[in-house]
């Protein structure tokens, strides 16, 4: 008997922090197939493994803990997951998100690396998006800094429909000659019904050390990369009608080519929609457009169960001849895929390429947990 009331005061002492603490870990894995035609410097066709072409693959933790008097203490840790090769991503093992906080009803507070608002209401513009269309869009127009280190960040609580978002990347450095290297970035986000505005920006700060906001991350033992200065905007509008959702939006970014360099302009528009065709089947597309540059994408996705969902999707890039100003031009590739380091011929070789025409028709499954 007293064996038994031993092993359970043991286990009780061991769950109560577990208890006390509400931990969850989460993940998503986005594989499939694709043909690529006309992709890269060698005008290649080839089909191809492909990893997170809608939804990034990921794992993390996320938690909270009742601190009392409406408080709560949060983090949240996330990592890449590839799919193809089991790795991991060469930046870092939670290079997605590593942050600690407090919230409460006045909003949500924390200290530490996450997304950028900028990259995160991007993500959310068209109705039917995911990888292929807004990480290749922020990519080909240069405002792909999906991160922000150093970053302080509030979240205002939900106001009669309107949340908005503040952020602030640290420069971490003292001394004078490499002062900069900062990041503010925000968002405004309103929704009423089946109307949705979504804005948001960033303003990275130039020189700085590799240790401040304004970098982004190479391999791991090799040191950041200084980023030019750059300013960045999305606005857009999306709205619902039956099973119908409807979007467009408008982007822009000025980025510096140099340290004190004047800031070149790539603007872009974004149209979308999507229609629900059953509870689980729905269709879409979106078309985008930047400097003389475009992205085509179409989506098919079934709903297999609450985790599962199988998808079908075509992408097109048709990219302009290099204008007057080079370093201006948006280059998109036509079908988003993490292949990591492996296999090293497809990641040389698949690159959005000046006056090339480029086509990518694949399917995939995404499941949650």
């Amino acid at each position: 008997m007293k064996k038994h009331l031993i092993a359970a005061a043991v286990a009780a002492a061991v769950a109560a922090p577990v208890m006390a603490q509400n931990v969850t870990i989460y993940g998503t894995i986005d594989a499939g197939l694709a043909t690529l035609s006309g992709v890269g410097a060698g005008d290649t066709s080839e089909t191809v493994y492909t990893d997170g072409s809608i939804s990034s693959s990921v794992w993390g933790l996320r938690g909270s803990e009742d601190l009392g008097g409406g408080l709560r203490a949060v983090f949240h840790l996330e990592s890449d997951i590839q799919t193809n090769n089991g790795g991991l991503n060469n930046s870092g093992l939670f290079r997605r998100a590593s942050f600690a906080g407090i919230a409460g009803g006045w909003g949500e507070l924390t200290f530490g690396l996450r997304l950028n608002p900028l990259i995160a209401q991007n993500g959310a513009l068209m109705p039917m998006g995911g990888n292929s269309v807004s990480t290749l869009t922020a990519t080909a127009m240069s405002f792909q800094n999906f991160y922000t280190k150093n970053a302080i960040t509030y979240t205002t609580p939900n106001m009669n429909g309107l949340v908005g978002q503040v952020q602030y990347g640290l420069a971490n450095s003292t001394t004078p000659a490499t002062s900069g290297g900062s990041v503010v970035a925000g968002s405004l986000v309103y929704t009423a019904g089946p109307l949705a505005i979504r804005a948001a920006m960033h303003d990275r700060k130039e020189n700085g050390t590799t240790s401040g906001a304004n970098t982004t991350n190479g391999a791991i033992g090799v040191a950041p990369t200084i980023d030019f200065a750059a300013t960045a905007y999305v606005i857009g509008i999306s709205y619902g009608v039956g099973p119908w959702r409807v979007a467009a939006a408008t982007l822009q970014n000025k980025e510096a080519a140099a340290i004190g360099g004047a800031k070149l302009e790539r603007s872009g528009q974004q149209y979308g929609v999507s229609y629900a065709m059953s509870p689980a089947v729905s269709v879409g597309g979106s078309y985008t457009r930047s400097e003389g540059s475009t992205l085509t994408n179409l989506q098919a996705r079934y709903t297999l169960s609450k985790r599962t969902t199988a998808y079908a999707m075509y992408g097109a890039s048709d990219n302009a001849v290099a204008a007057v100003a080079p370093a201006t031009n948006s280059s998109f590739l036509p079908y988003a895929m993490n292949t990591g380091s492996q296999p090293a011929g497809i990641v040389s070789d698949y690159a959005g390429t000046a006056g090339r025409k480029s086509s990518g028709i694949g399917a995939g499954l995404i499941h949650t947990f």
